[in-house]
């Protein structure tokens, strides 16, 4: 399965690349998802719900949450862990600094394109208000 190129797209092979990946310095460490599940906000849609709380720093933080309860089998696990990742690897520019994100994937998010969570990710940084200025 290949997903368009400006999502990671998946070669077949031993000797190509393997796609970007969301460097360590933007993932939320585990320590910190208690505090921002008791301090923080929350939007939700159909896909995801989106957790956030602004922290004094100058990187926004990932932390991605795929659910036994919620996804059944560990290979669908992986795929929504993957492409919340990726969703917010790309559109990571576009949120405002300073702020720790948890996103909670929902069982549609296995049905969706990599294109498809992009904009639901967008959609949801829109109603919480953490969108850069342009």
């Amino acid at each position: 399965m290949t997903d368009s190129p400006a999502c990671g797209s998946v070669h077949k092979g031993g000797s190509s690349k393997a796609p970007p990946l969301l460097f360590s310095p933007f993932r939320l460490p585990v320590k910190a998802f208690e505090a921002l599940f008791t301090t923080g906000q929350s939007v939700a849609n159909g896909a995801m719900v989106l957790r956030w709380v602004k922290v004094p720093t100058d990187r926004t933080r990932v932390g991605v949450i795929a659910a036994k309860r919620t996804f059944h089998l560990a290979v669908q696990r992986s795929r929504a862990r993957r492409l919340m990742r990726e969703a917010f690897r790309l559109e990571r520019l576009q949120l405002q600094e300073g702020i720790d994100i948890v996103l909670l994937g929902r069982r549609k998010l296995l049905t969706m394109s990599c294109d498809e969570v992009r904009k639901a990710l967008l959609q949801l940084a829109a109603r919480a208000r953490i969108l850069r200025k342009s």
